[in-house]
């Protein structure tokens, strides 16, 4: 009784002073979730927003700069934390952040070229071989679809609100992106100098917001913010440094230039500071990225229990009160491009079929505008509307229009080849791919020309193809003993009329109707049609690593299977390689010969060469010292005419072995195999064979 009679007299008491209860006092003040630039070391934001999420915590606006507003906008979104750090995990984030040799236009083949020039708006231009910013420009589009159909133009539309900051490239000075295509917003944000393009917005050529705010908390408080909780991933550098050290000079060069003054925290602010010594801008391994999710989470789980009062709402990926997507499109906006280009542009982003929105079909084609389309660096939607309608205004940054390459090579039994090609791809002003190439050597001489557009067949996008290809060829011949003698003189025109369709992972298929003429010193003139099939899968650091094609004609038929992968024992690459041949009444030209360009150990290139082939082979190459690298192979095949597949007379076993290394010009390799035929042979060639 008389507990209860002193709560009732200090309640009456607190109700007539008017003093509240320390719970009744926490009124939570507008706050803003800042998120800093940090390169790769932003992925331990994520970890913090899972911190945020199991607290109940709801910032009321997000600011982040460079990485930080690729992961704020997502989170803006409404994806949650474990969300984010699901995706993080699964993409290939490591494979777009690398170099890569030049590549030649997709057209010409997978070709390895020693340079590319690319024609600008002004000039020819060498190819930039840092990055491909057409497949982060697209991962980005399609990583911001949900964001960019919510938001509409107004980045206050998105279940939190948000801001992506920049730099303006003439005046230094942070641009604040508060409206417009979500996906080019962040991708001005994150416009690291050298490594991307600036995004030009509103006149403004914008390169990554790290340079001017990369911890933008005065951003958030000229927003309205009244209380900050700051991600820093930023990097501390350390006092002492290797002085003699070039690769550390450049490394502490490129830090200073996204280091700044650090704006002041106040009392209502909080500071997340993860653990990230060690960690570098560029690292997006498996091992880097779950590291970084751990330090994120943990340094949040032991730093926002101290918030004095946060906002608190329970959040789900979709929530009741979030906007719904669009359903219906209600126009498709293309300034600045002529009747056959915007369809072409309908057709790669399957706007054409209906007026109905399917947001899976259009995330499917954004990806394959980075994958497989090489027309076009980026395509931002620039959605607009109200309701469940959207209205596409695109903005495009079209890729070099026409591209030429130059290949080299040279190899010890095969003599020097070159390459030199063109592409056009808006040839004749249409969206038709024109390309040309021409091949010489010592053994074959090629003419090469083809067509390629964009069609739409149901839902899915294909490229109608016409090519023709002419040749000349002196085939080499050999003795049993593998004594050279006269080469055989062949001539050929080979013609192609179907459908090509790019798949993922640089994966293409063609099909169609093939047409063959040509001429040999056995059969004469000769001449035959028939169906076509052939899959390949490229990669850009190794060229073709695949190939299979099927030929079924009139006069013969022919069937290929090629291909090698790549595994790893610690420090040494293994290799192992396949091809696999069958044929009838094949021309000589299209025989097979035992391991084809690359040859087998301690033959000749070209000296086995039949209507069937099998071979296995597998190499190991591992580091010596520097560039130089150790190089071994061991090998077994057959090669015959008629008969099985696998027959057991004629196989023959080998062994190969020497010094390689990578150079400006392609590899280079010295090597000397051996066989099972009591015989051996040099190789030496100079640039990647074509």
């Amino acid at each position: 009784m008389l507990r209860q009679s002193l709560a009732v007299l200090l309640s009456a008491a607190l109700a007539l002073t008017g003093t509240p209860l320390k719970a009744q006092e926490c009124r939570a003040p507008m706050t803003a979730l800042v998120l800093s630039g940090g390169g790769a070391k932003g992925i331990a934001h994520i970890g913090v927003l899972r911190a945020l999420d199991s607290l109940g915590i709801r910032p009321d606006l997000i600011v982040g700069t460079s990485m930080g507003a690729v992961v704020g906008a997502l989170y803006a979104s409404g994806y949650t934390g474990r969300e984010l750090d699901s995706l993080a995990r699964a993409l290939p984030l490591n494979e777009l952040f690398r170099s890569y040799q030049p590549q030649a236009p997709r057209s010409l083949g997978a070709l390895q070229p020693l340079v590319v020039w690319e024609q600008g708006e002004r000039r020819f231009n060498l190819q930039s071989a840092a990055v491909v910013e057409a497949e982060i420009n697209a991962l980005v589009n399609v990583a911001m679809l949900r964001g960019n159909l919510l938001a509409r133009g107004s980045f206050d539309s998105l279940p939190i609100p948000f801001r992506a900051v920049a730099t303006d490239l003439g005046k230094r000075h942070p641009v604040v992106l508060s409206s417009g295509d979500l996906a080019q917003a962040v991708r001005a944000s994150v416009a690291i100098p050298l490594l991307f393009s600036p995004e030009r917005i509103d006149g403004r050529f914008l390169l990554d917001g790290g340079l001017s705010a990369n911890i933008p908390i005065q951003v958030a408080r000229d927003e309205g913010a009244e209380a900050v909780i700051v991600s820093d991933a930023t990097e501390h550098a350390a006092d002492t440094i290797d002085a003699y050290s070039p690769l550390v000079i450049a490394d502490r060069l490129v830090a200073f230039l996204f280091q700044q003054s650090a704006d002041s925290l106040r009392g209502d602010d909080l500071l997340v500071r993860p653990a990230l010594d060690g960690f570098t801008s560029l690292n997006f391994s498996r091992e880097s990225i779950a590291r970084l999710l751990a330090q994120g989470r943990e340094a949040a789980d032991t730093t926002l229990p101290r918030l004095a009062c946060p906002p608190r709402q329970e959040r789900t990926a979709v929530r009741a009160t979030d906007p719904a997507l669009p359903t219906r499109v209600s126009g498709v906006a293309m300034p600045g491009t002529n009747p056959s280009e915007r369809l072409a542009l309908e057709r790669l982003l399957g706007l054409e079929l209906s007026d109905s929105l399917d947001p899976q079909l259009l995330r499917t084609r954004l990806r394959y505008l980075g994958l497989a389309s090489e027309a076009y660096h980026s395509v931002w939607l620039g959605p607009k509307g109200s309701g469940d309608s959207v209205a596409f205004e695109l903005q495009l940054r079209r890729a070099a229009r026409r591209v030429a390459g130059l290949g080299l090579a040279y190899d010890n039994e095969l003599g020097g080849r070159m390459w030199t090609g063109l592409v056009d791809r808006r040839f004749l002003g249409l969206a038709l791919e024109g390309s040309g190439a021409l091949f010489l050597g010592e053994l074959r001489k090629e003419l090469y020309a083809g067509f390629r557009r964009n069609f739409q067949l149901g839902r899915q996008l294909v490229n109608p193809t016409f090519t023709v290809r002419l040749g000349a060829e002196d085939v080499r011949q050999f003795e049993e003993d593998g004594d050279e003698v006269a080469r055989a003189d062949t001539r050929e025109a080979i013609g192609f009329l179907g459908a090509e369709r790019t798949l993922a992972k640089g994966w293409d298929l063609a099909a169609g109707i093939a047409g063959h003429a040509w001429r040999e010193p056995v059969r004469g003139e000769m001449s035959t049609a028939g169906v076509l099939a052939r899959l390949t899968r490229a990669s850009r650091t190794r060229g073709r690593v695949l190939s299979a094609e099927l030929l079924w004609a009139g006069v013969y038929r022919r069937a290929h299977l090629e291909a090698e992968v790549v595994g790893k024992l610690g420090v040494v690459r293994v290799l192992p390689r396949l091809r696999l041949g069958w044929g009838e009444d094949l021309p000589l030209q299209a025989g097979f010969p035992l391991g084809g360009d690359d040859g087998f150990p301690g033959l000749h290139i070209g000296e086995r060469r039949g209507d069937r082939e099998a071979m296995l082979g597998l190499r190991f190459i591992f580091p010596i010292r520097g560039p130089l690298l150790g190089r071994f192979e061991l090998a077994t095949g057959w090669t015959g005419t008629g008969g099985g597949m696998l027959d057991g007379d004629g196989w023959v076993g080998g062994v190969r072995a020497g010094l390689g290394a990578e150079t400006p010009v392609g590899p280079v390799r010295f090597e000397y195999g051996y066989s099972t035929e009591d015989r051996g042979a040099v190789l030496v060639r100079l640039g990647r064979w074509f």
